[in-house]
């Protein structure tokens, strides 16, 4: 069989399941999940001979994650490969083709997804790069949630369990778009994640007032080059962020503890207290009386 040809017999293990059409249009009435749901999953292991292509593209989202072997996507005149433990996502409307290698077929998850918000988070796919597929660190748990759908769906197509299924969408979708919440901070820490540890210092410096020259040298970068890294990461720059941590921190002062509001200032590193209070008001919008005087316990 060649390349060019499509598997009708499937893959030993195989699983899918297509939603039927009465059920997807049940789907787009739900408020609860209409803004983003999927029409099929599945799970191809050791997908020999594995081949497809849309001359007109899909009316989904595509994601495809490797969980072994090697396999390839044609897009937009690029070869995408990709090998254990990377995605892709195609977007729809988009000619395409896709296949296992010959010398080691991949065993894929896959998924077709849709809705209003699917392109938002298609945007988030693309901020690390389209040509490409993305790494991600091996987590059972993603696996599991994968599985966990299909068993869910496998067991019948009542309300219960396409609302559930299309709920737990969200977190599959995340353990992917935003991997490094998903796996856990002692992980994250082992793949050396400047700004996560960043963030850590400066949570454990929360009384200090930190310059940024003074987190930079943490990392052995120069100021600029820190403080560009920083905010193109968090979308803040990094006294911002500090600013903001220790405001959350003077909630929490306010909250439960018994200190004055001039105490709190002095014990997260402000020398002002009427800066203080400005810094948390612009941020809370409303006071530190009038916080203490609403949320404390």
């Amino acid at each position: 069989m060649t390349k060019n040809e499509k598997i009708h017999d499937g893959f030993i293990g195989q699983r899918m399941i297509v939603l039927p059409k009465k059920i997807t249009n049940n789907i787009k009435k739900n408020p609860l999940i209409k803004t983003l749901y999927f029409t099929d999953i599945g799970f191809f292991p050791n997908a020999s001979n594995h081949f497809l292509q849309r001359a007109k593209g899909s009316k989904q989202y595509i994601l495809i994650y490797c969980r072994d072997g090697q396999g390839f996507v044609h897009i937009n005149k690029k070869k995408i490969s990709l090998s254990p433990n990377t995605y892709y996502i195609i977007p729809p409307d988009i000619p395409h083709k896709y296949y296992a290698s010959t010398v080691h077929p991949w065993s894929i998850y896959w998924l077709h997804f849709t809705g209003n918000t699917a392109g938002f988070l298609y945007q988030k796919f693309l901020e690390s790069g389209k040509n490409k597929a993305n790494s991600i660190i091996l987590e059972e748990r993603r696996i599991s949630l994968f599985d966990n759908l299909i068993d869910v769906l496998e067991d019948g197509f009542s309300i219960q369990n396409i609302e559930y299924t299309n709920i737990s969408l969200w977190q599959l979708l995340n353990s992917f778009l935003y991997e490094e919440f998903f796996i856990g901070v002692g992980k994250r820490f082992s793949e050396n994640n400047t700004i996560q540890a960043s963030i850590e210092y400066m949570k454990a410096n929360i009384e200090s007032p930190l310059k940024v020259s003074d987190i930079a040298k943490q990392h052995n970068y120069s100021p600029s080059h820190y403080f560009s890294l920083f905010k193109k990461e968090t979308g803040y720059s990094p006294i911002h962020y500090f600013n903001q941590l220790k405001v959350q921190k003077a909630c929490q002062y306010l909250s439960f503890s018994s200190l004055s509001i001039k105490e709190i200032c002095f014990s997260l590193g402000f020398s002002d207290p009427l800066y203080f209070s400005r810094l948390f008001k612009k941020t809370m919008n409303m006071s530190p009386l009038k916080y203490r005087k609403d949320y404390q316990h």
